[in-house]
């Protein structure tokens, strides 16, 4: 069905940051809000207020050129990384150590 059906709970809520993760997945590809908003299974309000929240943390990005599109960033990459499980370690090393 999708990678936001997958991510559902028991209880049929997702929280923050599995959503956030969710959007940066779908965005791998410079995306169009609507190709957006169609595999998010979320409201157009709730959308823009995640990708609004995305942009400011510098997780993602809007282009305008070649369309006027929504593409994940480096900083995002490695969010999804850390999301995901499949960080090296080194940042929890260093909070453990200091």
């Amino acid at each position: 069905m999708g990678m936001a059906l997958e991510s559902l709970r028991v209880s049929g809520r997702r929280d923050k940051i599995t959503i956030m993760g969710d959007l940066l997945h779908i965005m791998q590809e410079p995306r169009r809000l609507t190709h957006i908003l169609y595999k998010s299974n979320m409201s157009y309000v709730q959308l823009v207020k995640y990708l609004n929240n995305l942009i400011d943390m510098g997780l993602a990005e809007k282009r305008l050129e070649p369309f006027k599109c929504y593409t994940i960033t480096e900083n995002g990459k490695l969010f999804m990384k850390l999301v995901n499980g499949k960080g090296n370690g080194s940042s929890t090393q260093k909070l453990e150590e200091g």
